[in-house]
Parts: structure tokens; sequence; C-alpha cells
């Protein structure tokens, strides 16, 4: 065990204020036969490290002036380990990092590390891990490079992996991973993703349950992209580049469900909720300006598929039941296609297919809207194609074992079919 502190600081009165606040922690440190490193450079540093029970160990560097760094780490399980380590170059940076492992079970013991890297000037870093029950093997990573960023880590239970990646200025991202759970309900094992480069983005995540992976990648200015999942084994991920684009996921309720939109251009929202449902899927690609879809599923293997090109387009549909499919494929301008279909909850092979092609021109609109009776085996399938500007077309399919297809291409042609069957 040791505490080796390496201060370089204009201002002695500082210096010794620092050394001796490390010391009053350093009893602790030694009783424990922890580790702690800290090396720190410049002006008014400040560095408090915390650690009590065994093999916890933290390294701090801190260049520059102004900088503060706060490890609290206590382990309670002498079979699990601690690590931290922070590094902040730059002027005004912060980092905060507070670790806590009370594992009940030999299987779940394990390292819980966490890593906070910060270039620049003024970022802010959180980082928190437990308690909740139990928790081992957790891994949290923080790296910001730019100005005025900040990140929040916020993982309980365990298993749980956690890493973003900050570059550029006035960036904020959040994960949050089990925190809201009961004691008695089942989590850990989440995946959380974000990296962001360019300047004004937001990324928040939030993972309640088991197994659920979720990414974000945005590229550009004032990007914002939410993910909240509770569940288990769903799987989310946003792509944004460009600028002003927002986007939403949320799978609640939920298992085994699929989400993933990737977005160009600027002023672009996307919006994909999966609830109360398993095994839906929702995929979505944007590229334009002020394009806007939503899709929602409630069910049970679930199909929707969004392709828009162009500037604001509209597309949006709304899926309830089993084994619903649905595409849209928007190449337009100012135009619009909805979706509605509905089916059985319960039923297993009852399916409803539509398809909108809206192609070149402007101002089209579509809508389909599909309502399957229960227990029944049936197919309901509408499809629309327009090419031109102006068009317009409706499909209504109620009961089972409707086919109809719409096929316009010109200006200003209108189409409506109504089908009804016992």
């Amino acid at each position: 065990m040791y505490l080796l502190i390496l201060n370089n600081n204009n201002n002695n009165m500082k210096k010794l204020n620092t050394i001796a606040t490390l010391l009053l922690f350093a009893g602790g440190i030694f009783a424990q036969s922890n580790i702690a490193n800290i090396d720190e450079t410049g002006n008014g540093q400040k560095a408090t490290i915390d650690q009590k029970g065994i093999l916890n160990k933290s390294y701090v560097i801190q260049a520059t002036k102004d900088n503060t760094a706060t490890i609290t780490q206590i382990n309670k399980n002498d079979k699990t380990n601690t690590f931290s380590e922070v590094l902040q170059t730059g002027a005004t940076n912060n980092a905060t990092v507070e670790q806590t492992s009370n594992a009940r079970f030999p299987i779940i013991t394990g390292k819980i590390e966490a890593h906070i890297t910060q270039f620049g000037n003024n970022n802010d870093a959180k980082q928190v891990q437990g308690p909740h029950s139990f928790q081992g093997t957790s891994f949290a990573e923080i790296i910001q490079g730019g100005n005025n960023n900040y990140a929040s880590q916020h993982q309980v239970k365990f298993g749980n992996v956690a890493k973003t990646n900050q570059s550029g200025n006035n960036n904020s991202a959040r994960q949050g991973q089990d925190i809201e759970l009961l004691p008695e309900e089942e989590g850990s094992m989440n995946n959380a993703s974000i990296d962001q480069s360019g300047s004004g983005n937001t990324a928040t995540q939030l993972q309640n349950g088991l197994a659920n992976s979720a990414k974000i990648n945005e590229a550009g200015n004032g990007n914002a992209a939410e993910q909240n999942q509770y569940g288990s084994f769903n799987w989310a991920k946003a792509s944004q580049s460009g600028n002003l684009n927002t986007s939403i996921q949320s799978q609640k309720m939920a298992q085994n469900n699929s989400a993933e939109v990737d977005q160009s251009g600027n002023s672009n929202a996307a919006t994909q909720i999966q609830y109360l449902g398993l095994a839906n899927n929702a995929y979505a690609i944007q590229s334009g300006d002020f394009n806007t879809f939503i899709q929602k599923q409630m069910g049970t293997f679930n199909d929707a598929d969004v392709l828009q090109s162009g500037n604001f387009n509209l597309a949006n549909q709304n899926q309830i039941g089993t084994k619903n499919k649905a595409k849209i494929d928007q190449a337009s301008i100012n135009s619009k296609a909805f979706q509605v279909q509905k089916s059985d909850l319960l039923g297993s092979t009852i399916k409803n297919n539509a398809e909108i092609y809206q192609l070149g021109g402007n101002e089209n609109y579509a809508m389909q809207n599909q309502d399957s009776p229960s227990g029944s085996s049936v197919l309901n399938d509408a499809f629309i194609r327009q090419e031109g500007s102006l068009n317009f077309a409706t499909q209504t399919q109620l009961g089972g074992d409707n086919a109809s297809a719409i096929n316009q291409t010109g200006n200003s042609s209108n189409a409506v079919v109504t089908q009804t069957m016992p």
C-alpha cells in the first residue's frame, strides 16, 4: 500500500492545504492496503480520495489550474476490486467518482471500474456505481474533448457497461442503468454507449431491466437523442448527422424488441415507441430536411420500415396485434403517409401487410387502415404507389382476406378503396 502525491503548485499555501487534506484520508487508505496516486500541476488544484475496503485503487492527474477531482470508493466484500482513474487537462474541469460494491454472492463479485478523461476547459463528469442489492463487474468510462461538456453515468445492480465519448463544445450526455428498479426486480447486464461530435448535442439513455443494449451516435450541432428501455433483451440504436435533428426511442414493458433510426440532414424528427410487446422490429432511415416519422408498436412479431428522402415529409405507422408488416418509402416534398394495422394480440397466424411508395413530386397523400378479426387466420394486403404531385389515395380493409392495389402516375389523381369481409 502507498499514497503518492506529486504537486507542483505556484501557491505554497494551497499546496500545503491539498497535501494535508489528502493525508487525512491517507490514514484510512493505509489501514486497508489501498493505493492512491495523485499528480497535480498548476494553481488551485484539489483532489480528495476516500477509500474504504480492500484492494481499492485510484489515480488522479490534473494539469493547468482550478481542476477538482473527488473520489469515494467503498468495498465491503474482500473478493471484489475497485479501480478509478481520472485525467484532466485544461482549466476548471470537474470530476466526481463514487463507487460501492456490496455483493452478496461470490458468483457476481468482480471488478468495478470507472475512467474519466477530460480535455479542454470547463468540462464536468460524474460517475456513480451502486449500491443496489448487489453489484460486480461493472464498467463506466467518460472521455471528453473540447469545452463546456457534461457527462454523467449511474449504474447499479451488476454487469452493466456504460461508455461516453464527446468531442466538441457544449455537449451533454446522461446514462442511467437500473436506477429505478425495486430490490425484488430483476436487472443488470445492460449496455449503453454514447458517441457525440460537434457542438450543442444532447444524449440521454435510461435502462431498467436485463440485457438491454442502447447506442447513440451523433455528429453535427444541436442534435438530441433519447433512449428509454424497460424490459429485457431490447436493442436500440440511433445515428444522427447534421444539425438540429431529434430522436426518441422508447421500449417499455417489452422483450426482444429492436429499434433503429438513421438520420442525416437538418431538423429531422424520429420517434419509435414499442410498448407491451415481444419481438417487434422498427427501422427507419431519413435524409433531407424537416422530415418526421413516428412508429408505434404494441403486440408481437410486428415489423415496420420507413425510408424517407426529400424535405417536409411525414410518415406515421401504428401497429397493434400480431405479425403486422408495414413499409413506407417516400422520396418527395411535403408528402404524407399513414398506416394503421390492428389484429388479434393472441393470434399466431393473423397477418396484415401494407406498403406505400411515393416517389418524386410533392404534396402526395396516402393512408392505409387494416383491421383484422380475432380468432381466425387471415391475410390483408394493401399496396399504394404514387408518382407525381398532389395525388390522393386511401385504403380501408375490415375483416380478412382483402387485397387492394393502387398505382397512380401523374398529378392530382384520386383513389379511395374500402373493403369489408366477414
